[in-house]
């Protein structure tokens, strides 16, 4: 029986060589559409039950999480494999929390992804061997848990922009909420955090090597 695939990247030539990938591994009678932004994304889940999605991050239109848990929620069932340039170590257990199936580095091999989607595609999450040591490790350490672990999914979306440089009117229109509410998240994270200001921020970012400035993807 062929599935049907959504592939979002708001990059052309991304989402023509994951097509080739696609069919490679899952037969040239596979259906695939395109997306090129979280409400894409979402719109196409809503007019259509999908079998895989393998989606980008950093996409216009896009609240990376918020996609997730409501591409979940719009379409149960639906298996999600995040491809992206965001590191493992940062981004990976949140996404896997959030019930992606599987995280792949685009600067992984070919292979990573063949296998990935796969995998994937017969119901089975996708851990790859570094994710195992990383997963492995934190658990070891657990008593060293990041204090950026206790902020929420949203929490975390809002950090990540403050680091960027985002003020509350931008973060505010990106993740369409108002300009007091995005203020009222960085009071809430600066709490939860105990720091005081951005440098302090920006320090502690250092400190668990979460990136202050990192590539879209």
């Amino acid at each position: 029986m062929s599935k049907s695939i959504l592939i979002a990247d708001d990059h052309q030539l991304v989402r023509k060589g994951l097509q080739l990938v696609i069919r490679e591994v899952l037969g040239f009678n596979s259906h695939v559409e395109f997306a090129e932004n979280g409400t894409q994304v979402l719109e196409k889940l809503k007019a259509k039950k999908f079998d895989l999605l393998l989606t980008d991050l950093s996409m216009p239109e896009t609240d990376e999480l918020g996609m997730i848990t409501n591409a979940l929620s719009t379409s149960p069932g639906l298996k999600i494999l995040v491809i992206t340039v965001k590191p493992d170590k940062v981004f990976a257990t949140r996404f896997f929390k959030a019930g992606v199936m599987g995280y792949v580095n685009k600067s992984e091999s070919d292979y990573v992804l063949s296998e990935a989607i796969s995998v994937i595609s017969q119901g089975r999450r996708y851990i790859s061997h570094s994710q195992i040591e990383l997963f492995t490790n934190a658990l070891i350490k657990n008593a060293l848990d990041s204090p950026f672990d206790k902020l929420s999914n949203r929490e975390f979306e809002v950090t990540l922009m403050l680091l960027k440089g985002f003020g509350a009117i931008e973060i505010a229109k990106s993740l369409s909420i108002s300009a007091s509410t995005a203020s009222t998240f960085r009071c809430r994270i600066f709490s939860k955090l105990e720091i005081n200001n951005l440098l302090e921020l920006n320090h502690l970012a250092q400190q668990y090597q979460i990136p202050v400035d990192f590539e879209n993807g």
